[in-house]
């Protein structure tokens, strides 16, 4: 059986990701569920380490994006960019100059979708 193609995906950007990862970004587009939401952002930060970064470490809300998972400006640019693409939402520059850890990035992300109108 030939796997469907990316753009037969509901978000073909998480085509790539795991399973999990995109049951859970269609539960949060069924549901609103935040926790939902925030697997996916974990994951996406994970997904969008640098690979100079290494091996990657159990992640946790203190993990830190620059100094333990090897973040630099690119990184984190991109890495914002596919959030506001997968979520529909802006994250200006000082909300990311905000962000130093995972779970600076979790209360971004969650702000910004309880600032959102409309269905997810």
């Amino acid at each position: 059986m030939t796997p469907a193609p990316d753009s037969a995906l509901p978000f073909p950007a998480l085509a790539g990701f795991p399973a999990e990862v995109r049951e859970a970004f269609q539960r949060f587009r069924k549901t609103g569920d935040i926790g939902s939401a925030e697997t996916v952002v974990i994951a996406a930060a994970v997904d969008y380490r640098p690979a100079s970064a290494g091996a990657a470490h159990s992640v946790t809300d203190a993990t830190r994006l620059v100094e333990d998972m090897g973040y630099d400006s690119v990184a984190v640019a991109e890495l914002v960019f596919f959030l506001e693409d997968v979520f529909e939402v802006t994250i200006g520059n000082e909300d990311v100059f905000a962000v130093r850890t995972m779970g600076d990035l979790r209360a971004c992300v969650v702000r910004k979708l309880a600032g959102k109108t409309g269905p997810a």
